[in-house]
C-alpha cells in the first residue's frame, strides 16, 4: 500500500506543486499588505495545489509514451504500469474537484485564473509538446498564473500588479525550460519531442545550461523573497 501512495504522489508531479503555490504564496502574502487572512491563505494554497497536481495528472496521463522512451521518466506511474491510466484519470478530476470547492469561498476571480492555467496546460500546452518546441509559450502562460491567483485571492482586484506578476514569472520561465530542454535534449530529442534549442555539442555546453538553470532556481527564491518582505511591511 505505502508503493501506491508513493506512486500517486509523485505522479502528481509533487515538486511543481510546491514551486506553484510558493510563488502563489508569496504573491498573496504581497497582495495583502501586511493584514494577511490566514484561513483565506489556507484555502487558496490547498485549492491551487489541488488544481495544479490535477493538471500535472493529466499531463502524465497525455506524455505515457513518450515518458516511456525517456530514461529519465520511463519509470513513472504511468509507463511502469504502477497505475492504471485509468484510475489516475479518476484522480486527476477528483483532485481538480476537490481544488475547485476549496477555491469557491474566496474571491472568484482567483479561482477563475486557476482553471485559466489548467485549461491552458492541460488542453494547449500538453498536445502541443510532442508537436511544436512552440509548446513552451502556452507552458509559460500557464506557468505564469499562480501568482496572479495568490495576489487576487488575496487584494481582490485584478490589476496593473496582477499583471506585472504575470510577466514576471513568464519571462522567467523561458530561460528556466530552454536550458531545461538543452541539458536534456538527448532524452527529448530520442522520444521525439521537438525543442526550441540546439544539441550541446560538448560537456561544456551541457554545464552551462545547467547552471542557467540554477540559475534560475535562485532568481526565483529571491524574488519570492522580496514579494513576502514587500507584503509584510507595506
Amino acid at each position: 500500500m505505502p508503493t501506491l501512495i508513493s506512486s500517486y504522489y509523485r505522479l502528481a508531479k509533487p515538486r511543481m506543486v510546491y514551486m506553484n503555490v510558493a510563488v502563489a504564496a508569496a504573491a498573496f502574502i504581497f497582495g495583502s499588505h501586511g493584514v494577511v487572512d490566514w484561513k483565506a491563505f489556507a484555502a487558496m494554497v490547498l485549492g491551487l495545489a489541488c488544481i495544479v497536481a490535477s493538471a500535472c495528472v493529466f499531463n502524465n496521463y497525455s506524455d505515457r509514451f513518450i515518458d516511456a522512451k525517456m530514461e529519465r521518466t520511463q519509470k513513472r506511474a504511468l509507463p511502469s504500469g504502477s497505475i492504471v491510466s485509468a484510475h489516475a484519470l479518476v484522480f486527476g478530476f477528483a483532485l481538480l474537484a476537490v481544488g475547485i470547492l476549496l477555491m469557491l469561498p474566496l474571491d472568484m476571480r482567483s479561482l477563475d485564473m486557476a482553471l485559466i492555467g489548467f485549461v491552458v496546460y492541460v488542453l494547449i500546452y500538453t498536445p502541443l509538446k510532442p508537436r511544436t518546441g512552440l509548446a513552451l509559450f502556452p507552458g509559460a502562460v500557464a506557468g505564469a498564473m499562480p501568482p496572479v491567483v495568490g495576489y487576487v485571492a488575496a487584494a481582490h482586484a485584478l490589476d496593473m500588479t496582477a499583471l506585472w506578476l504575470f510577466a514576471i514569472l513568464f519571462v522567467w520561465q523561458l530561460p528556466h525550460f530552454l536550458a531545461i530542454a538543452r541539458y536534456r535534449y538527448d532524452e527529448y530529442a530520442n522520444a521525439g519531442v521537438p525543442l526550441l534549442v540546439r544539441r550541446p555539442q560538448n560537456d561544456k555546453q551541457r554545464r552551462r545550461a545547467r547552471i542557467v538553470f540554477y540559475i534560475s532556481l535562485v532568481v526565483l527564491l529571491i524574488v519570492c523573497g522580496a514579494l513576502i518582505s514587500a507584503g509584510l511591511f507595506i
